[in-house]
């Protein structure tokens, strides 16, 4: 009788039994009946139904002008802005309204909406050429200083979560822009613990150790950056070491087809040039990944190697 009072106090959700073999048995429920997490629908929708989409990850679903998502709690949503040609990106309302970037990441905890508003870009038409600098792992974006000197009168603007932080800057003989990857926006997220600004500084100026597709998430929102200023883009990647897999995972990812990809260089370790390429699938097309061993302050010889890619890209003024 007491054993039938338990299990009755235990379905009822108030579990009093203070006899270990009562809460044994209340535990083994919950092992055989455990507890589904919660899910929440987040409405997602263009404002005004045009400008651009909306890309969830890691699911991909594509959202042109409304749609609904599933997302459980203590998940993570990843939403990206992506304009169509000729628009921009112009900010979000609802659950991401005080993010800032193209990319929105946050864990629901209720039904929720999210709007992003894309408006008409100012930007020329004309082709852009853009370098993109992805570091290594236990390396920091400033490792890429020497070559930016050497090419970009020491200056080539940080990207952090889709985010532009400095001026354009353009190497004045080619017209190429330069810009760099500062990694470490999904780890932050996982760094609530750290409330010293300096030492959040210190861990998001690394390549955390997070999956290719975080890392990848975060060249995609760095390029959405970029097509916010230049909305037609002649893009190359150069990532050192095993920042190629940052660079891999982008070539899979939907922004990828919205620019000309000319080339993805990967330096090695020692020095030399080796001619070896290969040819990898992007979202919409093909692009090459040539393997160069250098070291980013070796700038001229990642500059000789650059002016080999498609139509003279970086010799070309």
């Amino acid at each position: 009788m007491q054993i039938f009072r338990c299990y009755h106090t235990v379905f009822s959700g108030l579990p009093t039994c203070s006899d270990k073999l009562y809460l044994f048995l209340f535990w083994a429920l919950l092992t055989v009946f455990p507890f589904k997490a919660q899910a929440f629908t987040i409405d997602i929708n263009v404002a005004d139904g045009v400008g651009g989409q909306i890309i969830s990850a890691p699911d991909d679903t594509e959202c042109f002008q409304n749609c609904t998502i599933l997302a459980f709690q203590q998940s993570r949503v990843s939403l990206f802005a992506i304009p169509e040609r000729g628009y921009r990106f112009s900010g979000w309302d609802g659950a991401c309204a005080s993010t800032i970037g193209p990319l929105c990441t946050f864990e629901p905890s209720e039904d929720s909406k999210v709007t992003a508003r894309f408006e008409k870009s100012k930007a020329s038409l004309s082709p852009a050429k853009v370098l993109l600098l992805l570091h290594d792992a236990g390396g920091k974006y400033t490792v890429w200083n020497e070559f930016v000197k050497q090419h970009f009168n020491n200056r080539c603007p940080v990207i952090y979560g889709g985010v532009i932080l400095e001026k354009d800057s353009y190497n004045s003989s080619n017209k190429v822009y330069c810009y760099r990857v500062r990694f470490g926006y999904y780890d932050l997220l996982n760094q609530s613990k750290l409330s010293s600004s300096e030492h959040v500084g210190e861990a998001t100026s690394l390549l955390p150790d997070l999956s290719a597709n975080d890392l990848g998430s975060e060249v995609q929102a760095a390029v959405l950056g970029i097509l916010n200023r230049h909305s037609n883009l002649r893009l190359a990647l150069v990532g050192q070491a095993r920042a190629e897999l940052a660079a891999r995972s982008f070539l899979q990812t939907n922004t990828a087809g919205l620019t000309d990809l000319v080339g993805t260089f990967v330096l090695q370790p020692s020095g030399g040039y080796k001619s070896e390429t290969e040819i990898v699938p992007t979202h919409e097309a093909k692009t090459e990944i040539y393997s160069l061993e250098a070291q980013p302050e070796q700038g001229g010889m990642i500059s000789a190697a650059l002016a080999q890619l498609t139509k003279s890209w970086w010799t070309a003024r």
